[in-house]
């Protein structure tokens, strides 16, 4: 007897035809699309959608082209996929084409359309369009869709526009996860931590189980805030929740440790991540960049590229300023050498980076260099370059290029004007600065913060108008902070103005009763009074109230090895050396016209000690040995810790002639770049 074989019935084939897609299994898929053109189903509306989702999720987008064309266009489904189709290439004119085409063709987009249209308007940043098609959305009635809104919260929300995603979360009618995950990430994206925590707190209250999007975007506003204690609360959540295995999560612990300093931690939980990808890299180096930890940092980076894994541009950024933050302009430039050699050199984040770290390093042209040969700039292009130029003294360049960004359309921020107005502090421009700072509110719209009002009160002390700076604190709508205080004693002690720089003394005092700068600023300008009394007073209530002086330290590279001072320093294994030269210098230099500031020295030791040339400031040795053991045609790179007194910074002008180097000084303030007895600063410091 002949057995008779069923024949599956379309609704089989495209289950089968969807198993294929889901798996990737196209070999398999298109043996079943031979036996649907066998059996005569292709025609079939659901076959139809299920052999072209076949190939769309295969990646087989030309195939699934060709198809489109001959199929029956009054099937949605269609369409839908092959928007979702060049969706994936990121081909938004196609896209559009495809969307538009349909309804003049008299289909009506549904719940799936536009989803796929708006993800698309989301990869490529086209938010323009993307709002267009929000109001046909509201046209048709889908505005109240969850899964139209889901979607176009996550288009607000990357764009920044949290406020409107934040609206339409709100008119919503049923909770959906995807949509609050969408709106706690954005805030967190955005940098706006106590938001996203905020969101995500209300959304746990709300009975709505997370998934791991939330767990992880809310352990990254932990790690933005330093929270850590939140942050292993979240992750214990999200383990209970069945979430253990989770690389977002498992990256988001990552960057937590990583930025709270926790370094041991760190590595933990980076070893517990199976399948490592480049944000778990990312996260390690970026992490310990910016929690300070940035020689880890740059030996992370050296293990990713021993272990031949590919590095993206922000890998290279987050590598680039760690560098920066500890001026390591070796491995910098090696580090530079790889952007070039990988094509990273055009991006514009990377290009930011390297403008600032070669302005860190002392090395202003490079930095101007790699500005000026940018295809594309953008804000923080402008503000890494003005603010470099302000670091380095040059002030006219600052507000040349200030002018400039204007000019080309760049609208200035809160951080373009600290750079400027910081600028126009180290040079004196008291009227053009205060010019700027009126500025911000009449011309840009920008609410002045405690860090421009510190830069205002820097520009008129700066300058010797003491009582004028005083006024203006005083009539400033913001209480000033410890810093617009410590700003104005440090010019006070500059001017030797004792009355105003006690009055600021106090102020300070109160807000910072255990910094030692306070009472070290306070017991200098004594000093340079000669109100030895008074300085010896601030002395004694320093030590009666257990605060202690940070002490002066410089640093210097030489040979691939960084060699520290302090003042006074006789450990080096140089130092006999370094002590001989150092009194050849010192002869040299009074030969032609260096006198010693005794006052500076002074302020050093107690009045009863006889000898205050013993206490030989950091940056001398530094600089002294430097002169000993690096080529005649190397600058002298010097970093300190604290900014530079009066008699070092003649010393320096002395030494750069007689020796006929160039030495940069990078001290906590500014950088010095000392050649033929001149100072970039125009002694104005």
């Amino acid at each position: 007897m002949k057995r008779e074989y069923l024949k599956p019935d379309c609704v089989t084939v495209a289950s089968l035809l969807s198993a294929c897609a889901s798996n990737g299994a196209l070999c398999k898929g298109e043996q079943l699309h031979s036996y649907v053109i066998k059996a005569g189903i292709s025609s079939d509306m659901i076959v139809e959608g299920a052999l072209l989702d076949l190939y769309v999720n295969c990646s087989d987008i030309k195939t699934a082209h060709e198809m489109f064309l001959t199929a029956q266009t009054e099937n949605v489904v269609l369409w839908n996929v092959m928007l979702v189709a060049f969706g994936k290439l990121d081909n938004l004119s196609e896209s559009f084409r495809i969307f538009r085409q349909m309804q003049i063709e008299g289909l009506i987009p549904n719940q799936f359309t536009y989803p796929s249209i708006l993800r698309t308007c989301t990869s490529v940043g086209a938010l323009d369009l993307g709002e267009q098609i929000h109001t046909q959305v509201i046209k048709t009635g889908f505005q109240f869709n969850v899964y139209v809104c889901s979607v176009l919260i996550d288009m607000y929300a990357k764009h920044g526009k949290l406020d409107t995603a934040h609206v339409i979360l709100r008119t919503l009618t049923e909770d959906d996860v995807v949509s609050w995950t969408a709106l706690i990430s954005g805030y967190a994206q955005h940098n706006l931590f106590a938001e996203a925590l905020k969101h995500f707190k209300e959304m746990l209250n709300r009975g709505i189980q997370s998934d791991n999007i939330g767990f992880s975007s809310a352990i990254s506003a932990c790690a933005g805030i330093q929270a850590l204690n939140q942050g292993r609360q979240i992750h214990a959540q999200s383990y209970v929740s069945g979430y253990s295995e989770d690389l977002s999560i498992g990256n988001a612990l990552v960057s937590l440790y990583a930025r709270c300093g926790r370094i041991k931690e760190a590595y933990l939980e980076f070893e517990k991540i199976d399948a490592k990808d480049s944000i778990s890299w990312n996260g390690l180096i970026s992490g310990f960049a910016q929690s300070g930890y940035c020689e880890d940092a740059l030996k992370v980076f050296a293990q990713m590229n021993r272990a031949k894994l590919e590095a993206s541009f922000f890998t290279f950024g987050s590598a680039v300023s760690a560098a920066a933050n500890i001026a390591n302009i070796k491995q910098g430039k090696q580090i530079h050498a790889m952007i070039i050699k990988r094509g990273f050199d055009s991006d514009i984040e990377v290009s930011n980076a390297l403008i600032t770290f070669y302005a860190k390093c002392g090395s202003i042209e490079d930095a101007r260099k790699e500005f000026c040969e940018m295809p594309e700039k953008n804000d923080v292009s402008w503000n890494a370059m003005i603010t470099g130029y302000s670091q380095h003294g040059y002030g006219n360049e600052a507000v040349n290029l200030f002018e400039k960004m204007k000019q080309v359309g760049e609208m200035p921020n809160h951080v373009t004007f600290v750079g400027v107005l910081s600028a126009c502090s180290h040079v004196g421009l008291v009227t053009k600065g205060l010019g700027y700072f009126e500025s911000m509110s009449k011309e840009h719209g920008l609410v002045p913060k405690p860090a421009h009002y510190a830069c205002v009160v820097d520009l008129i002390s700066r300058a010797g108008f003491l009582s004028r700076a005083r006024k203006f604190i005083e009539e400033m709508p913001i209480e000033p902070d410890a810093t617009i205080w410590r700003t104005l004693l440090s010019a006070c002690t500059v001017h030797k103005n004792v009355e105003v720089g006690e009055f600021a003394a106090h102020h300070l005092l109160e807000l910072e009763p255990e910094d030692s700068a306070t009472y070290v600023l306070l017991s200098n300008m004594y000093a340079v009074s000669g109100k030895w009394d008074c300085r010896d007073q601030t002395r004694q209530m320093m030590r009666n109230r257990g605060v202690k002086k940070e002490p002066g330290r410089s640093w210097i590279e030489v040979k691939n090895s960084v060699h520290a001072f302090y003042v006074g320093d006789r450990l080096h294994p140089l130092a006999d050396k370094i002590y001989e030269f150092l009194a050849e210098l010192n002869k040299k230099a009074a030969e032609i016209g260096y006198v010693q500031d005794r006052y500076s020295l002074l302020n050093d030791v107690e009045q009863e000690q006889k000898d205050p040339t013993v206490y030989i400031h950091s940056e001398k040795l530094a600089i002294t040995f430097g002169l000993l053991s690096l080529s005649d045609t190397v600058p002298i790179h010097v970093m300190k810790n604290l900014r530079v007194c009066k008699d070092c910074h003649s010393w320096i002008k002395f030494v750069s002639k007689i020796s006929n180097r160039a030495i940069i000084v990078r001290d906590a303030y500014r950088f010095h770049h000392f050649e033929g007895g001149i100072c970039s600063c125009k002694d104005y410091w």
